[in-house]
């Protein structure tokens, strides 16, 4: 391991998570060797490789339990899913991220012929009663902390799928258009699951405004339509509108 790896990895450890243009700007390096240092460090399982940098393997997965999302403005979830409920129409191939508002969807989806494609278990459950959707769970490697499944196997499975409306959460989004997760876990899956919808719909409510977290899990502007409880502020609304980005409020 070179000095530079090791003042790295050390970095990683401290703050737990590092960018690759701040640790080329701090090493007067090239991107690219910032980027070969967090590859063979990655591939000595020293630390986990995200995409723009790098996280320690204690940060890797922070995010809350579904339990815990499930509970928290568990109302407006409701109210802000239903909002989104009028996009289903019969023979939809819909995507379901594991979030506590695709469960909310999950549960208010009419019982038409369609088919719902999610990793998460609480959607399943929430759909075993309606004969007429059919499910395709994707498989992987199974979380007890999200009671959902992840990894290769999952992200596979998507890469073959095309899908008509995508229906995702997130833990925040700022005004330059960020949206944000908490760990890998879940931006990795979100964005296979995002890549393979012709529709994506964020669904999430204003405490999520200008919020950021981990992982930048993609730009405002690949959203459809964001679907939430208040009008964003100035700066926000205008960056949806620059981006033809729908916002429907409750």
């Amino acid at each position: 391991m070179s000095s530079r790896e090791a003042l790295i990895l050390q970095l990683v450890n401290s703050s737990g998570k590092v960018n690759v243009n701040e640790l080329a700007l701090q090493f007067g390096v090239s991107v690219e060797t910032i980027r070969r240092d967090l590859t063979a460090l990655g591939k000595k399982g020293l630390i986990h490789r995200v995409h723009g940098g790098a996280v320690s393997h204690k940060a890797k997965d922070i995010g809350s339990s579904f339990q815990s999302r499930q509970r928290f403005n568990g109302d407006k979830k409701h109210l802000i899913a239903a909002s989104a409920i009028e996009y289903v129409f019969e023979g939809a191939v819909i995507g379901l991220d594991a979030s506590s508002t695709s469960w909310h969807f999950a549960q208010m989806i009419p019982d038409i012929p369609c088919t719902v494609v999610t990793n998460s278990m609480h959607n399943i459950t929430a759909l075993v009663n309606k004969p007429n959707i059919k499910t395709i769970a994707t498989g992987g490697v199974y979380s007890v902390k999200y009671d959902a499944f992840y990894g290769p196997l999952s992200e596979q499975l998507l890469q073959r799928l095309h899908i008509d409306i995508g229906i995702f959460s997130c833990t925040g989004i700022d005004s330059s258009g960020g949206v944000w997760e908490s760990n890998e876990l879940n931006a990795s899956i979100k964005r296979k699951l995002m890549d393979a919808c012709d529709k994506k719909f964020l669904l999430l409510d204003s405490s999520k405004f200008e919020r950021r977290n981990l992982i930048r899990l993609t730009d405002l502007s690949q959203i459809d339509i964001l679907f939430t409880d208040q009008t964003p502020n100035p700066t926000l609304a205008s960056y949806c509108q620059k981006s033809d980005v729908l916002i429907t409020i409750i």
